[in-house]
C-alpha cells in the first residue's frame, strides 16, 4: 500500500497538528507492504518531516505551495499523478484535496475552536470561510478522523458529522518528554528558582488574560514565584499580554520565551514547580500530558478536550475564573504532598497513552479506506 501523506503541516506553525503527524509516522513500524510518500517542507525547522528521511519506506518529496492554496490544489494533481497513491492522508483538513480521482482521502479534523466562538476566529469573515471550507474538505474526504471524543462530540454538534469510536486517534507523549521520579538534575543558573509554566501560542482562546489575573492575585501571597510562558505571539489577533502584565505590575514577575528548542522545552518542563493551562476550548490539549510525563503538578481547566488530555490526573479549575485559579495554583504551590500526588497520578496518566496506539489506529483506518477503494474499482 503506498500512502501519499501530506507531512507540509509538519512545520512549527501548525504546533499540535504537526506534532500529532510527526508522531503518529515517528511511531509507525517499518512494513514491507507499506511505502509512505511524504511531502515536505521547506525550509525543515523545529518540527519537520526530514526526520522521517531515514526511514527505509520513506520517500521525502520537497513542496514549495503553502499547505492551504490554490497553488497547493494544483500541487496534488501532479503528485496524484506521479506517485499513483492508494490512499491519501491529509492530517489537516483544510489541506484535503479538491481533485482526487478515484484515490481516497483520509483527513483529520482536530478541532471546532472557531465555530464555538467567534472571538476566537481572526475575523467574522475568516470564520465564515473556514466553516465553509471545512464542509467542503468533509464532503470530499472518504473518512475522517479526529484526537479526541470532546472534538468528536463537537464535529457532530456543529458538522453533523458522525466519527466512529474507532477513528479517534488521541496525542500521546513522546519519549523526549518522560522524566523519571529518581531524576535529579540540577536546575540551570538561567532559570528561575520557583516557577509555574504556560506552553500554548497567544491566541484567544488559550486565555492568558484569566492566568496573569491569577498570578496577580497569587503574587501577593507567593513573593518568590515567576510566572514562564512559552509560546508566540499569533499576528491575527491583538495579544493582551503585553499590556495587561504591564498594568497589573507583573514585568519582573513574568518570563516569555517566544520560542525555544525542544531541548530547551524539556528543560522548561523538567523543572517547573507547576504547570498552569487554563483554555477554554481545545482539541485535545498536548501539553498537559508532557508536563505530565516530565513529573510537573498540573492545574487544568474544565473544557471537556483539556480534562480529557489530563486523564483525572491534574488539579481542575474552573475556566474563565482567575481567583478560583488563584486558590488552584496557591494550593498545590503550598501542599508538598498535593504536588506529589498530583506528579504521580500525571506520570501514570502520561504512560497510559502511546503513540504506537494511535498510529495503528491510523494505519488501520488507511488500510480499510484503500482496501474499500479497491473493491469498489473491482466491483
Amino acid at each position: 500500500m503506498r500512502v501519499l501523506v501530506d507531512g507540509r503541516v509538519i512545520a512549527d506553525r501548525y504546533h499540535g497538528i504537526g506534532r500529532h503527524t510527526l508522531e503518529l509516522f515517528r511511531a509507525l513500524p517499518v512494513s514491507t507492504d507499506v511505502e509512505l510518500v511524504v511531502l515536505a517542507a521547506e525550509p525543515p525547522g523545529r518540527l519537520t518531516a526530514w526526520e522521517l528521511g531515514a526511514r527505509p519506506d520513506v520517500w521525502l518529496v520537497p513542496v514549495g505551495a503553502p499547505v492551504v492554496s490554490l497553488s497547493g490544489q494544483a500541487w496534488w494533481v501532479r503528485l496524484l499523478r506521479q506517485w499513483r497513491p492508494d490512499v491519501v492522508f491529509a492530517p489537516y483538513h483544510l489541506a484535503v484535496p479538491w481533485l482526487h480521482g478515484r484515490v481516497p482521502v483520509v483527513t483529520v479534523v482536530h478541532d471546532c475552536i472557531f465555530e464555538t466562538e467567534p472571538a476566537f476566529a481572526p475575523s467574522l469573515r475568516m470564520r465564515q470561510l473556514y466553516r465553509l471550507a471545512t464542509r467542503m474538505a468533509l464532503a470530499r474526504a472518504d473518512a475522517v478522523a479526529t484526537i479526541s471524543h470532546a472534538s468528536r462530540r463537537d464535529l457532530r454538534r456543529h458538522y453533523g458529522l458522525a466519527i466512529d469510536e474507532e477513528n479517534v486517534m488521541p496525542h500521546a507523549v513522546g519519549d523526549q518528554f518522560r522524566i523519571g521520579a529518581d531524576d535529579r538534575t540540577p536546575r540551570p543558573a538561567n532559570l528561575p528558582s520557583r516557577y509555574i509554566l504556560h506552553v500554548g501560542v497567544r491566541r484567544p482562546h488559550k486565555d492568558h488574560a484569566t492566568l496573569l489575573r491569577a498570578f496577580h492575585l497569587l503574587s501577593q501571597r507567593c513573593a518568590d514565584v515567576t510566572l514562564v510562558l512559552v509560546g508566540e505571539s499569533d499576528k491575527r489577533f491583538p495579544d493582551p499580554v503585553p499590556e495587561l502584565a504591564s498594568r497589573l505590575g507583573l514585568q519582573r514577575r513574568l518570563l516569555w520565551l517566544p520560542r525555544v528548542s525542544e531541548q530547551r522545552l524539556v528543560q522548561l518542563y523538567r523543572h517547573a514547580d507547576l504547570f498552569a493551562f487554563p483554555s477554554l476550548i481545545e482539541g485535545f490539549g498536548l501539553p498537559v500530558l508532557e508536563a505530565m510525563a516530565a513529573g510537573v503538578p498540573v492545574v487544568a481547566s474544565d473544557a471537556p478536550a483539556v480534562v480529557e488530555a489530563g486523564g483525572g490526573a491534574a488539579l481542575i479549575a474552573p475556566a474563565g475564573n482567575p481567583v478560583a485559579w488563584c486558590e488552584a495554583m496557591e494550593r498545590v504551590l503550598a501542599d508538598p504532598s498535593l504536588a506529589d500526588r498530583l506528579r504521580r497520578a500525571g506520570r501514570a496518566a502520561a504512560d497510559r497513552t502511546s503513540w504506537q496506539t494511535s498510529s495503528m489506529a491510523t494505519l488501520n483506518l488507511l488500510r480499510r479506506v484503500a482496501g474499500h477503494a479497491v473493491e469498489e474499482v473491482m466491483a
